[in-house]
């Protein structure tokens, strides 16, 4: 599965010529993340220094995605000694996305659409500030560029009790791939241990399913990571973020 997994992170961005890595450029701009690196010790300080250059230079926010099998193997300290912040590490886990699959993810009944205008970002700006998250105005924009400039790589859902929107999560669609990438997933805190978790992914699924993807992937935290392997995920390596951001 590592190899399957390096295989698609060379596919899915934009090669650089020195350092064996991949770049991926967000909608409008703003942000940039390296998904895929296989840089010697002799390159890596070199690479960064370009890299956090160019982030300087064009005004975006760098995002270098380290993965557990990644080299050079001290990768971390080296970003850390360049400025980089760390985030929250994650599990990577896969499902092979198939009927017996989703078999696992029977849950209770809501109401989820997959918004596509408007008012459903609304709806996952309302649940993004109810649980404390910043630059909430910011994800609405990016969303909604990428639901109008590129509509077939990204849906997002939308889970409703009672009218009130109190759950939502996206799913990417990246082209050249035959994955699928899960993300974004949270609940109110007025709505958790309810199984309405379960039945965003299995929503999800089943549009992965029907776009024949043949895996979906997903960045585990702690708190989500027992609710998915108890239902078929499979943890394939550590993932961390960390992130640059240009000097203001």
């Amino acid at each position: 599965m590592l190899k399957s997994l390096d295989r698609e992170r060379r596919a899915t961005g934009d090669p650089a010529v020195l350092g064996g890595f991949v770049r991926e450029h967000s909608l409008g701009g703003s942000e940039c993340r390296i998904v895929y690196s296989r840089c010697t010790v002799g390159e890596i300080e070199d690479v960064i220094r370009d890299e956090t250059a160019r982030a300087e230079l064009s005004v975006y926010t760098l995002e270098w995605k380290v993965y557990g099998h990644d080299v050079p193997p001290n990768l971390r300290d080296f970003l850390l000694a360049a400025g980089f912040e760390p985030e929250a590490s994650e599990s990577l886990l896969v499902l092979p996305v198939n009927g017996e699959a989703l078999k696992d993810f029977a849950a209770p009944a809501y109401q989820i659409k997959r918004v596509h205008g408007a008012q459903g970002l609304n709806d996952v700006a309302d649940i993004t500030r109810e649980i404390g998250r910043t630059n909430v105005e910011a994800e609405k924009h990016r969303l909604a560029l990428g639901l109008r400039e590129t509509p077939d790589e990204l849906s997002v859902h939308v889970a409703y009790v009672d009218g009130e929107p109190v759950a939502c999560g996206r799913i990417h669609f990246k082209k050249n791939s035959g994955f699928a990438e899960l993300a974004g997933g949270r609940t109110k805190t007025t709505h958790r241990n309810r199984g309405i978790f379960t039945a965003l992914v299995a929503a999800r699924l089943r549009e992965a399913l029907a776009r024949d993807r043949t895996h979906v992937l997903v960045d585990a935290l702690p708190t989500s990571e027992p609710i998915l392997t108890k239902r078929g995920f499979q943890f394939v390596t550590h993932t961390q973020p960390f992130v640059y951001e240009p000097t203001p």
